[in-house]
This record gives structure tokens, C-alpha cells and sequence, in this order.
């Protein structure tokens, strides 16, 4: 069962190509200003145990606000900005 999240601070949903992270607004900015200066890579294993990165392009970026009442939080997941050990 999911709860609706209760928060004081703004929300924002950051898209990075199809995957989806919800985050405080800032730290959204933040990322977005980061990943807009990246681009892809695949990791590729050549011989010798010796690790090779091939470059991709650019990712896809969006952001979008989030108001609070759109958050559900399942119950047994820790709040988003909480320390978890």
C-alpha cells in the first residue's frame, strides 16, 4: 500500500534517458546542468582484463516539477534526503 508523501521542500523529476529519479528541485538543476555537458558510453571488455569506454551521444534530458500530492510513497521505501545506513 502507498501513502502520499508529505514534503515542505519542491520536487522535481529528472529524466535521463529512459530512466526516471525523483529529487529535490535544486539538486534536479544541478544534474541536469551536470548531464547536459556528458554524453553515453558503453563500457567495452577488450583482452587482457583491460576496461575500454566507447563513446554515444548526448542524453536525453527533461525535467519536470513535481507538486507533493502527485508523490506516492510505499510505505516500506525510506523518504527521499533521508540518511539511510
Amino acid at each position: 500500500m502507498a501513502t502520499k508523501l508529505a514534503r515542505k521542500r519542491d520536487l522535481a523529476c529528472v529524466r535521463i534517458g529512459f530512466e526516471e529519479y525523483l529529487l529535490d528541485a535544486d539538486k534536479a538543476m544541478q544534474a541536469i546542468k551536470l548531464f547536459r555537458e556528458s554524453v553515453r558510453c558503453r563500457r567495452h571488455f577488450a583482452g587482457s582484463h583491460k576496461c575500454q569506454y566507447v563513446v554515444g551521444e548526448k542524453p536525453e534530458l527533461e525535467l519536470m516539477l513535481v507538486d507533493a500530492e502527485q508523490v506516492l510513497m510505499p510505505r516500506d521505501l525510506p523518504a527521499i534526503g533521508s540518511d539511510v545506513d
